[in-house]
């Protein structure tokens, strides 16, 4: 019996470890949004106020550190999942994934508009850009359907409640 308290006593150890571990990161999580959310704020100042020339630079820099807000929420949105003991789900972690792809295709899209400013423009970039837009845009649907159909399925019992931890 001495034996089986002791192992007891250690998952419960690590099992606290845990939440201490969990806890800190979902704590970095939202601070890192927020920071990211202040930052955005001075993005949209440019937007608002800047010369018209740097539009398309500051829409582009709003909008990217938006997304990347929405993706540490949904991030932070899997720690407290965790916490609370309940079940993982793969929603959140296929959201964060169309939303970091998304954002690539975002950042190729810009790129491309301001290159066409320029010239003396790479051939192996030009011909490379599309082939990845394609790509990516297989990623976005697979990532979507993905979404819809963990939506679509039966919802099991133990999917709400959460896990009872030994001890």
């Amino acid at each position: 019996m001495d034996r089986q308290s002791g192992w007891s006593a250690s998952v419960g150890l690590l099992v606290g470890a845990e939440r201490a571990v969990f806890s800190f990161v979902g704590v970095l999580f939202f601070v890192a949004a927020f920071a990211l959310a202040v930052r955005a704020t001075s993005d949209l100042w440019s937007l608002i106020a800047g010369p018209h020339a740097t539009m398309i630079e500051a829409g582009t820099g709003f909008l990217d550190v938006m997304l990347l807000v929405l993706m540490m929420v949904e991030l932070a949105y899997t720690v407290t999942v965790s916490l609370r003991g309940t079940v993982l789900a793969a929603e959140p972690f296929l959201i964060v994934g169309l939303i970091a792809v998304i954002r690539r295709m975002i950042v190729i899209t810009v790129g491309d508009m301001s290159s066409s400013n320029t010239s003396g423009l790479a051939t192996g970039a030009v011909i490379s850009q599309p082939v990845e837009l394609g790509i990516l845009t297989g990623v976005v649907l697979v990532l979507v359907v993905s979404i819809v159909l963990l939506r679509l399925r039966p919802r099991r019992r133990d999917d709400f409640e959460p896990h009872e931890t030994d001890g």
